[in-house]
This record gives C-alpha cells, sequence and structure tokens, in this order.
C-alpha cells in the first residue's frame, strides 16, 4: 500500500506498515498459510507490539510519540483497524450468515469454511475469548477502514462502542465483500461514523498498488481491475476522502 503511506508521508507522517506474519510475503512464500485471515485475534497484538516498539525509537535522534495514532487498514486489516477501538466478534453470528442464502457471493465465508475444518478446541476458545478484551488500544485515537472484512460476524453493540473518529470506505459493487454485510454494516453502528461508497466498478482490490502479478484471492483476482476501472484515478479519489476525514477531525 505504498500509494497510501507515501502521501501520507509526503504530509508529515510517520507511517509504519505492520506485516503479519502467515500473511505477508515479508517472511517468505513458504511462510503464507490461508488460515491467518480468519486468526483474526493476532493482528492487534502486532500493531500494539509495533507502537510499543516506535516508542523505543528514535528518527534523527527525536523520540517518537505515539499517543496520537491514526490507524488505516483494508480488508482484514479494516477489521483489525476497528477492533484496535473496541470492534469484537459475536460468537455464533458468522455461522449463522455463512449458512443463509445472502452469503452466497460473500468471499469472507470461504475463509470461516477453511478455518473450521479442524474444530476449535475449548482452550483456544477460551483463550480467544481473553485476547478480544486485549485487542483495544487507548494510544489509536481514530481508525480509516478500507473496505473491511468481517462484518458478518461483527457484535452490533461492540461497534455501538465505538466514539473514536472512523471513515469507512467501501466499494459498492463488490466482487468479494458484499457492500451491505461489511462496510455500510460498519458504519451504521459506529457512533458518527462516515461512510463512502466507490462506484465506477470498484472491486475490493483497488485499494492495495497497481501490479501485474496472476494472483487471485478466491478466484477474484488482486492486480486485474474490471473493464474500465482505473485504480490510480480512484486511488486519487479515496486520498482526497481520508485527507478530508484527517484534517474535518483535527488529525494532522
Amino acid at each position: 500500500m505504498n500509494w497510501l503511506g507515501y502521501a501520507l508521508a509526503s504530509q508529515g507522517w510517520l507511517v509504519a506498515g505492520v506485516a503479519h506474519y502467515g500473511e505477508s510475503w515479508v517472511y517468505g512464500p513458504e511462510t503464507i498459510d490461508s488460515k491467518a485471515a480468519s486468526q483474526f485475534w493476532n493482528r492487534p497484538q502486532d500493531v500494539s507490539f509495533t507502537i510499543d516498539s516506535l516508542a523505543k525509537s528514535q528518527l534523527f535522534n527525536i523520540q517518537l510519540k505515539t499517543d496520537r495514532v491514526l490507524i488505516l487498514g483494508h480488508s482484514s486489516g479494516g477489521f483489525t483497524a476497528l477492533a484496535t477501538l473496541g470492534a469484537k466478534l459475536e460468537a455464533g453470528k458468522s455461522e449463522a450468515y455463512c449458512a443463509s442464502r445472502k452469503a452466497h457471493q460473500d468471499k469472507g465465508c470461504l475463509y470461516s469454511m477453511q478455518n473450521q475444518r479442524k474444530p476449535m478446541s475449548q482452550e483456544l476458545v477460551t483463550k480467544i475469548g481473553q485476547l478480544q478484551d486485549q485487542m483495544q488500544d487507548d494510544r489509536i485515537i481514530a481508525a480509516i477502514a478500507l473496505d473491511p472484512a468481517l462484518g458478518h460476524a461483527t457484535s452490533r453493540q461492540s461497534l455501538q462502542g465505538i466514539s473514536a473518529p472512523t471513515l469507512v470506505i467501501g466499494s459498492v459493487n463488490n466482487d468479494f465483500l458484499p457492500y451491505i454485510e461489511h462496510a455500510k454494516y460498519f458504519a451504521s453502528h459506529i457512533q458518527n461514523a462516515q461512510l463512502i461508497g466507490i462506484e465506477q466498478g470498484a472491486g475490493h482490490f483497488i485499494y492495495i498498488d497497481q501490479c501485474d502479478l496472476a494472483l487471485e484471492a478466491n478466484g477474484v483476482p488482486i492486480c486485474k481491475d474490471r473493464h474500465g476501472v482505473d485504480r490510480k484515478v480512484l486511488q486519487k479519489q479515496i486520498l482526497n476522502n481520508i485527507f478530508s476525514f484527517i484534517y474535518k477531525n483535527n488529525l494532522s
């Protein structure tokens, strides 16, 4: 997501990218695990660890301040951003939704199916419940979620408890995560959240850098957009939305 990181850095932000083990290629292709996308409880811990590490670091001999963090994330990272503000999953909600007719085009349910091939032990279920209570990080003062995942599994009550400035941007004619069940659902239940729907044929992966690789996620091309879609043009539009949100909420 260099298009976003460079744009923020050009305006004076210190930008840190979190590479989650099991999902990021920086650790080597042999470490990629499709089930990692469903292990949502690990990502907020990674984010908090990153902030802890930055708090101990210096840039040009200046101690970094990490008490006012803006978090941005795409897809599962979008849920991670919201989880650091207090979003939590609700037991059984994902299973019920994914068994219903309205989920037949929701690619997010495929990750749940992969994760359920081996039943979770009671010990793991208990541990996940405990980790959910530790996902929130008070140093994060605002969140931007780009086409966030796991709307179908997230507790409405937990979202209603979020009061920090929140921007949710989603692709309306989505090819991966239905807009109504994910992006719109999150924004509808977070206090004063701002929702922006991206039209013009935008798919789920227009939020990452342009690329030429023949990669797919659950059958959806990551680098190839629908006919007539200009990813760079849409990203400029999204940047305008992001900076407008930042200045409107005095986050800069």
